[in-house]
């Protein structure tokens, strides 16, 4: 690359801290030189750092070599100036990669409840989309494939973005390794990825000391990186948006330019330490995308997890694996398949061929398959899945058949479909869903490894890092402190209607250990527990008939522990005796623990917190944060559904578990409910009303916004807020610019939502109820009286016209339905009276996806409880009756004008009137066992029912 004519440029492109130049004699290469230039705040502040230039073209150069050295392929060709490097053209993807290791920065202020250091393992991977105007905003995976972005001829798909993850956390990895040589934590960094001309994602764009954050001996206060100068505070108003330039003194100059400096010699220590640890075979992460085919080849992957060989030149050329599927939903199981041989540098292709709706594409991709150099198919398909039996009939190359997991039956049609072939026609069948697309491609692997020197030391690389991933110790901050051993639940069938559990006595499935009990320290070794004899011989006893039958996905992937119902056949159900997974360990886990046991179900409750009160009542405690990826893994493999207790919680952990095993709620709905402005667009497109709103992410916006909804009005954080922390009432003598800081700064959010202010005779809330089979049930509407925001008395039913309840009913049941439910959804309501007419109407307020304050008095004034339904829900049992306890229906409740049930909280230190409480008739006492009565802390609650003589 010595002869690259650099004078002869032209400018082509400009940053905040580089400027790109088009060579004119080479079209293939760019000159990009570094400026001086340090910006903060989207560019609110900016300053002049002498021989910034210098350093981060050092640092950039540097880091490139490691991640050459590394075998990933970037756009980088050698270092030109000392301010400038040769690069190859690329167009840019207009997204940035953020890989997190721990967490610190914008993710806590996105994440309150995560404490800063959390460890990420696999490390977090995050997306976001290079809008200045919008500042970058977060975007997931969906929102990304929804702008269906086309980048140098290459579409950026769900393939694609998968191959992007892969490559930018092998980056993060050789990086963050070679950080380690010199005692530096890497704690996060960003990246971008460029096409070139060929249509190859490379890693692109510069990776300097503005792209990260490095703590050196894990210590933040010693930090080098650019969070130095964002750090310090910008002095004086930035009044039209205009830009604050030379915000530093001399001193704080000097200061960060040492940090640059330091940084940019560190460097060079780093590309040599990479270049020491590595053979420098020619390896890369490259991916070559033909989109006329829809096929990805991946012959080689990163150097330190892939080898790879000259003697496999043809690898390179043409793909030996074929991974079909009946249709583009298949692609979200079958792509771990790709992912997976593109970890060991297998080449594949992917298609779509449906065995139904193109049966003639069908014909000719298997009859071609063999000629075209095809080696092994691997075929997804769900439900009737004819696709694997059909190929395997029409090709004499080995078929590998992945059930995926189907709505009607979880993915058991799909096994059966594809497993029970005829004498004479094979398919080798794996375990349905993710499991079974990783393991297809590595029994893909396996196959051809003696013909493929390189494919069969991959594979070597690969299962050894498997070994070296179980630790022989448990470590601090690894595996959770107090994780007993549950058994997975193991369905079989003796037919496709009978169902029954495993009872094999001649293995271990039998054994089950014992939690821990209260007094024994939680890190306890093996041999303590065989010592203090912590493993009983304790036999699960059934309640189902034992059958014989094939083992259906003994691995947690979702809805694998349920069977099919002896009695209801449109529905799955999971056995007594299982565990239910909770998230959250507050009074609600203690409810739904309590209704689990009560039929029969053990609980497995997964906190952060010390001695939360549901753990006194679980089976089972997991303490770890929310975002523990290993203990979620764990977890995930000692239960057999989930559900959570509270919608403040991270989605992602949530979205995470989803991929191992059942989870209801699901985490869609959460999102939703999390959002307010999401959940109120989302109530509106039902035609059902709410209060006005507009969505506010400044002071400008509310500003604007005020001027439409007007005054009074309400402005709420748009996430995080309950028991009226984050909201304050606007009226037109109102600091606005106070009210904005004090609900953005009270829960730590940057968004907010402008709500028209609601005269409302009363609040009210319903809940309903939705089982795995679309059955639901409405408890009957109630009226809600709060202190300070804090929900104080339920009165049970709600003292309003029939008609009224029955408009509640159908907007619960609508929302129910619209969102996909299967648990319980509280719906909270505003009841508006118009006085002219004598009529209510009803406004939506906010949606609760877990049992709710309000629907406590239904453990004893109801036949089923909130919290007994929950268990009913996501187990696939039958609904419970919503009557009230003196079997009677709500209509005739109301006609006999009763006297209501009143369930009062116990806030603060209102619970030391315990002993009052008990001594009352009809009075039923329930105390959560919290800890400090802090004013205003719901400590517990009883429920007053009314005598049978009036």
């Amino acid at each position: 690359m010595s002869n690259i004519d650099t004078s002869d440029k032209t400018f082509l492109a400009s940053g905040k801290t580089k400027t790109i130049y088009q060579l004119n004699k080479d079209d293939q290469h760019v000159l990009i030189v570094s400026n001086s230039a340090i910006t903060a705040g989207d560019g609110a502040k900016k300053d002049i750092l002498p021989n910034k230039d210098i350093y981060s073209n050092t640092t950039t150069c540097n880091v490139f070599k490691v991640f050459q050295c590394a075998g990933i392929k970037t756009h980088f060709v050698k270092q030109e100036q000392n301010n400038s490097f040769i690069a190859k053209k690329c167009s840019m993807i207009p997204l940035e990669v953020i890989v997190r290791r721990l967490a610190t920065g914008s993710y806590l202020k996105r994440n309150t409840q995560v404490k800063e250091g959390t460890r990420f393992n696999p490390c977090l991977i995050e997306f976001t989309f290079k809008d200045d105007v919008q500042h970058d905003p977060l975007v997931t995976e969906q929102d990304i494939l929804e702008m269906n972005l086309k980048i140098g001829g290459v579409s950026i798909t769900s393939k694609v973005l998968s191959q992007i993850r892969h490559i930018a956390n092998q980056a993060f990895e050789a990086l963050e390794k070679a950080w380690q040589s010199v005692d530096v934590v890497l704690v996060d960094f960003k990246v971008e990825f460029g096409v070139t001309s060929t249509g190859e994602i490379i890693l692109a764009d510069v990776v300097d000391n503005d792209s990260w954050r490095i703590w050196p001996h894990g210590d933040k206060n010693q930090m080098k990186d650019k969070q130095v100068y964002r750090n310090i505070p910008l002095t004086g108003s930035t009044e039209g948006g205009e830009q604050k330039v030379n915000t530093l003194s001399q001193e704080q100059v000097k200061k960060i330019e040492e940090n640059y400096a330091w940084v940019a010699n560190q460097s060079a220590k780093l590309a040599e330490y990479a270049s020491t640890h590595s053979n420098n075979t020619p390896t890369s992460s490259r991916l070559n995308v033909n989109n006329n085919n829809n096929t990805i080849n991946s012959p080689h992957s990163s150097q330190q997890n892939i080898t790879t060989s000259a003697t496999t030149t043809s690898q390179s050329t043409s793909p030996i694996v074929g991974i079909i599927m009946g249709s583009q939903s298949d692609w979200e199981t079958m792509k771990l398949a790709a992912n997976t041989l593109t970890t060991l540098a297998v080449p594949f292709e992917t298609r779509i061929v449906s065995a139904h709706r193109t049966p003639d594409r069908l014909f000719e991709y298997a009859k071609s398959a063999k000629s075209r150099g095809l080696k092994i198919i691997i075929a997804g398909a769900g439900g009737a899945a004819h696709l694997p039996g059909m190929v395997a009939a029409l090709t004499p190359l080995p078929v590998f058949g992945v059930p995926v997991q189907s709505r009607t039956l979880s993915g058991v049609d799909s096994l059966l479909s594809i497993v029970q072939m005829p004498a004479g026609i094979p398919v080798g069948t794996v375990a349905i869903g993710a499991a079974g697309a990783t393991n297809a491609a590595l029994l893909a692997a396996a196959a051809l490894a003696p013909w493929y020197p390189t494919i069969e030391t991959n594979l070597d690389i690969y299962r050894k890092k498997q070994t070296d991933a179980v630790a022989e110790c448990p470590v601090d901050g690894g595996a959770p402190t107090h994780q007993p051993t549950v058994h997975d639940s193991v369905s079989t069938f003796s037919s496709l209607l009978s169902a029954a559990n495993s009872n094999n006595n001649n293995n271990n499935n039998n054994t089950v250990v014992t939690p821990l009990p209260q007094h024994i320290h939680p890190i306890i070794t093996q041999q303590q527990q065989q010592n203090n004899q912590l493993v009983s011989p304790i036999r699960s006893q059934s309640p189902l008939p034992s059958g014989n039958g094939s083992n259906i996905s003994s691995d947690k992937t979702p809805m694998s522990s349920f069977i099919l119902s002896t009695t209801r056949p449109s529905a799955l159900v999971l056995p007594p005796n299982s565990v239910i997974g909770i998230l959250g360990g507050g009074q609600l886990a203690r409810m739904i623990a309590i209704a689990a046991a009560q039929l029969g179900y053990k609980t497995h409750i997964f906190c952060p917190e010390n001695d939360p009160s549901a753990s006194h009542v679980s089976t089972f405690y997991t303490k770890a944060n929310y975002n523990n990826y290993s203990a979620l893994d764990t977890f995930a493999k000692q239960v057999n559904v989930v559900t959570y207790e509270f919608e403040n919680i991270m989605v992602e952990p949530v979205e995470y578990l989803t991929k191992k095993l059942a989870v209801f709620p699901d985490p869609k709905i959460l999102k939703t409910c999390q959002d307010r402005v999401m959940e109120k667009s989302f109530i509106q497109s039902l035609d059902i009303p709410t209060a006005k709103f507009e969505p506010i992410d400044s002071i400008e916006s509310l500003r604007e916004a005020v001027q439409k909804i007007g005054y009074p009005s309400i402005l709420k954080s748009n996430t995080m807020g309950y028991d009226g922390k984050g909201q304050i009432k606007l009226s037109d003598d109102i600091d606005l610019e106070k009210a904005w800081k004090k609900v953005t700064s009270e829960v730590n959010v940057s968004q907010a939502i402008l709500e028209q202010y609601i005269e409302f005779e009363s609040e009210a809330s319903i809940i309903v109820a939705r089982g795995l089979d679309n059955t639901e049930v409405c408890f009957p509407l109630v009226t809600n009286k709060h202190r300070n925001h804090i929900l104080r008395q339920t009165i049970a039913p709600a003292q309003l016209p029939e008609y009224v309840h029955k408009d509640a009913k159908e907007i619960a049941t609508k929302i129910a339905k619209s969102i996909g439910l299967v648990g319980v959804l509280a719906v909270e309501l505003f009841v508006v009276r118009d006085t002219a007419t004598d009529t209510y109407k009803l406004l939506v307020n906010e949606l609760a996806p877990r049992p709710h304050n309000s629907g406590h008095w239904t453990i004893e004034g109801c036949v089923t409880s909130q919290f007994e339904q929950l268990v009913r829900c996501v187990c696939g049992l039958p609904l419970g009756s919503v009557d009230f306890m003196r079997s009677i229906s709500e209509k005739e409740y109301l006609k006999q004008n009763l006297q209501p049930i009143v369930m009062t909280n116990l806030l603060g230190n209102e619970v030391d009137q315990w002993e009052k409480q008990l001594s009352t008739k009809g009075s039923h006492l329930h105390i959560y066992a919290k800890g400090d009565a802090r004013d205003g802390r719901k400590m517990g609650h009883f429920t007053l029912i009314p005598s049978e003589d009036k």
